[in-house]
């Protein structure tokens, strides 16, 4: 919204950068300051986010949303081209936290299938069901489809060359541990008139031990891996985040489980 005449001194110093992150940005070409940026600077960027720009928690990018902006980018510059701008060309932008004060979230070693997809996207202007191949044989010179999958032991069945494999898995164990705990409460919810019969609570128990040894494996694990990548404070940060709330929720409900007394009503 700056005037001209406050933009001009900005004439030789900078190049701007226009940044839009929704599903569809041709709504951008008709913003009026393309007209300011072509008489005042030599080029402009545009930028999209290959990952960290959806809710504190995710772990996972929602490859989907980020493919369906970039593509809307890439053929966005067409129309660019008739505005008389020149583009100096799409920045792809990874952010750790959606706002400073907020833990990280979409740590890279999740993110790479993402920027993968994005570079593959810019360059063929496009997406379609090969590109999933052609990352895996031509980027990361693997043999087969790129394709990633949480085996029932917790392994990962992957290309070996894929960069924060480990980490990786241990961010689809924790997707996996949620899922149960949800399960877990949702099921509790639903049968509370057997909340009195012992089979049924030693069943419950059962689980909920099997969750904590589980969340205290994933803990420890998670302390190791991330320090290839990660500063301790930053390893405190996440766990603080994404692994305390779940291993205080499923010790609480631990001791609820042992020490209330349920009374049925006939």
């Amino acid at each position: 919204n700056m005037p001209i005449n406050e933009l001009k001194f900005l004439k030789n110093l900078v190049e701007p950068m226009v940044l839009s992150f929704q599903p569809d940005v041709t709504f951008m070409l008709t913003m009026p300051y393309w007209k300011k940026y072509k008489l005042l600077f030599r080029q402009v960027w545009v930028a999209a986010a290959y990952k960290g720009v959806e809710e504190c928690d995710d772990n996972f990018v929602p490859v989907v949303s980020r493919l369906s902006n970039i593509v809307s980018w890439s053929r966005a510059l067409h129309g660019l081209s008739g505005t008389g701008n020149k583009i100096g060309g799409i920045t792809l932008m990874g952010f750790s936290r959606p706002a400073y004060s907020l833990p990280t979230c979409q740590i890279l070693p999740a993110s790479i299938p993402s920027v993968l997809l994005m570079i593959l996207a810019i360059k063929v202007n496009a997406y379609h069901k090969y590109i999933n191949s052609e990352i895996a044989v031509c980027t990361l010179r693997c043999k087969d489809y790129f394709h990633v999958e949480l085996t029932e032991d917790y392994t990962i069945k992957t290309c070996d060359r894929m960069p924060g494999r480990q980490i990786y898995r241990l961010l689809s164990v924790l997707r996996v541990l949620k899922s149960r705990i949800s399960n877990v409460l949702a099921t509790v919810g639903k049968n509370r008139h057997m909340l009195g019969d012992r089979f049924y609570q030693a069943l419950l128990i059962d689980e909920v031990i099997y969750l904590q040894s589980a969340l205290k494996s994933l803990n420890k694990e998670v302390s190791l891996s991330f320090k290839e990548i990660y500063q301790n404070h930053t390893i405190e940060e996440w766990r603080y985040r994404h692994l305390r709330p779940l291993i205080n929720l499923i010790n609480d409900f631990h001791w609820y489980m042992l020490n209330t007394r349920i009374m049925l009503q006939p």
